[in-house]
Order: C-alpha cells, then structure tokens, then sequence
C-alpha cells in the first residue's frame, strides 16, 4: 500500500468521514490489493513426471514434405505462472482493440484452464484448409499431451 493512500484513509478517520472499523477494513482491502497472488511453479508433479504441455502445431504437408511448419511445446505450469502476467502485460490499447473485436484475452485463458483441469483428450482447435485440388492443405491443431 502506498503511503499516500493510507494517510488518505487516515484522513477519512481524523475528520470523521469514516469509522474506526471502516478505516480498518479499507486499510486491509489496500494491503491485500497490493499482494501479488504468488502461485508455485512445478516443473514436476510429485512423482517425478514430466508435465502437461499445450502444444501448437502447423502442418502443411505439399510444401515442407510432411515436416510441421510450426511446432510449439508449452509447459502448462508456464501458462498457469505467466498467463496472468502476460494479460496484465497487454497495453490499454491493445485491450480495447481486442474487446471491440470480440475478443475476450482473461476469458481465453480462463477456458484453457478449464480445458486443462477437465483432462480432454481432444482437440482445443483443430482446423483443415485446402481442398487438395491443386491447392495447399494446411492443418492447425492445439492439444493438451
């Protein structure tokens, strides 16, 4: 808590705009607002397994000759650990540009989650293009391993 706001409350409670219990719990509310909710970071659960990973992988078969074009692997304990931090990270511009276009950053990651602890075996996204007529086929797929 800064020490402008908490001499602010003070304030609040010398002119006697605020209670004595009222003052105590706005002091609390600031403390606690200022804690950073720090979670652990398990690179390995208990029994020594490796973790989840999220993996994002893009095949265009025709062009790379089977080889993925993209391939990622996210450990979940990365997303779980910097997840939030990369959203406070989004500038308010960024932000506002994402909602107008229907894009919800916190609800994204909180469905990923949601994904993660129900333990889907499926595929998050999974997308086929081309018609393989002449034209290249490309497949996105984003899983949990």
């Amino acid at each position: 808590m800064s020490e402008n706001e908490r001499t602010r409350v003070l304030n609040l409670l010398r002119d006697g705009t605020i209670t004595t219990e009222e003052a105590e719990r706005l002091l609390d509310a600031l403390e606690q607002s200022r804690k950073p909710e720090a979670k652990p970071v398990v690179l390995k659960d208990s029994r020594g397994r490796k973790p989840k990973k999220l993996r994002i992988v893009v095949d265009n078969a025709e062009a790379n000759n089977g080889k993925a074009k993209v391939n990622v692997s996210i450990p979940i304990s990365l997303i779980r650990s910097l997840g939030p931090i990369a959203l406070s990270s989004i500038p308010k511009k960024t932000k506002q540009e994402l909602e107008e276009s229907g894009v919800d950053a916190a609800a994204i990651l909180a469905q990923v989650e949601e994904l993660i602890e129900s333990g889907t075996e499926e595929d998050f996204v999974n997308v086929d293009t081309g018609n393989g007529e002449g034209e290249s086929s490309s497949k996105v797929r984003i899983y949990v391993e």
